[in-house]
């Protein structure tokens, strides 16, 4: 197992040549979604990086429309794709094009966002045969599967170990900040702060190829290093593009490697510039959604449900909407919770959001009453007449 990292700059060079990362990724700005290099700066970078023995893979990881697939054509036909041992593509018709038009150039396919399941894999791996040497691995498989995958599948694969998560893309313009020309270096981040969640803050990033917003938690997998060591995964990327390199985090990253230390660990978790996260590498949970969608307590249960409860303030009171027009009598309501327990809900208080009470409950209409113990939102609310 080994370390690769993006490569954007001969100050980032220098500290990679005094670490153990010998596969840097480098970037042209009209064929990768967050490339800065010109073609000539990129060139000078490339044979910078094999004078010094390191072994260069070029990214083109956007996604194409027919006229960037032919602008991109003409940046590529500008480089010395021999000179690069791999060429790292998301989008299958670039891949299809590399199969066809470079059949020597060894292959990594980007399905981070594309195939999670193994048949899904295999096939990419039957089509494109030898030529395919690496699977760029999604971060929302958790352990259990990556290690399953990388046992299975007969080709290297390789996940994100530390850097920013990519939560969200759209080839629009959506922060509207300015216009960016045609071939544009120029990048412009922003934090977006959801209005129900002031605590977390989204970096977004907007270029000529789009809009990219990150998790406000970096990702981070290096505490489970001797986990990883024992899979049979092949490469864990070092995405550091987002951090002042000044810290030396490379060589911080890598020793590691070289040698895991916990407490070494420890420290520089607790140095790290931002939040960070495990992400799903543990478990992915987020089939728990519909797990919750298809609880039977969350079902009506025939003519005698009255509402459900949309807010509950612990020690202050509960809020039901009403879906049915019903008098009220002196028995309490029956409310059963999402887990199946049953409460009663006194309603001798029962009264409007503007505090006047009411002698029936309408449909469509709010209502408060007491705080009950252990009745949350989503509770159904069944009439007991």
């Amino acid at each position: 197992m080994y370390f690769n990292t993006i490569l954007e700059s001969f100050f980032a060079l220098e500290q990679i040549q005094q670490t153990s990362i010998r596969e840097v990724i480098l970037e042209h700005r009209s064929l990768s979604r967050m490339g800065k290099q010109s073609t000539k700066s990129l060139i000078t970078l490339l044979e910078e990086v094999l004078s010094r023995k390191l072994s260069p893979v070029l990214q083109w990881d956007i996604l194409s429309t027919e006229h960037t697939f032919r602008k991109s054509l003409k940046t590529l036909n500008r480089l010395p794709l021999s000179k690069f041992h791999a060429i790292r593509v998301q989008d299958l018709g670039a891949a299809e094009w590399i199969r066809r038009e470079h059949p020597k150039l060894p292959l990594h396919l980007i399905v981070e966002s594309a195939n999670h399941n193994l048949a899904g894999l295999q096939r990419w791996i039957d089509y494109f045969g030898r030529q395919l040497k690496r699977l760029v691995l999604s971060t929302e498989l958790p352990k259990s599967v990556l290690i399953k995958y990388s046992k299975i599948l007969t080709v290297p694969c390789e996940i994100l170990a530390v850097g920013r998560i990519l939560l969200f893309y759209s080839p629009r313009k959506l922060l509207g900040s300015q216009v960016f020309p045609t071939n544009s270096q120029d990048f412009f981040e922003k934090i977006l702060v959801p209005r129900d969640q002031m605590q977390h803050q989204f970096p977004t990033v907007e270029n000529q190829h789009g809009t990219f917003m990150f998790h406000h938690r970096d990702l981070f997998l290096l505490d489970y290093l001797p986990e990883l060591q024992k899979t049979n995964l092949e490469v864990l990327r070092l995405d550091l593009r987002h951090l002042d390199l000044s810290s030396n985090w490379f060589i911080k990253l890598t020793e590691l490697q070289e040698s895991f230390d916990k407490d070494k660990c420890s420290k520089l978790k607790s140095a790290w510039p931002t939040k960070i996260t495990h992400g799903f590498f543990k478990a992915n949970r987020t089939e728990l959604a519909i797990d919750r969608l298809k609880n039977p307590n969350l079902r009506d249960h025939g003519e005698t449900l009255v509402g459900y409860v949309v807010e509950a303030v612990k020690d202050k009171h509960l809020i039901i909407l009403a879906r049915k027009t019903v008098p009220l009598a002196k028995k309490a309501l029956l409310g059963i919770t999402p887990e199946g327990r049953e409460c009663d809900i006194e309603t001798e208080d029962i009264q409007t959001t503007d505090g006047q009470s009411v002698a029936e409950i309408v449909s469509g209409n709010l209502y408060q009453v007491s705080h009950v113990k252990y009745v949350t939102a989503q509770t159904l609310v069944y009439s007991r007449f």
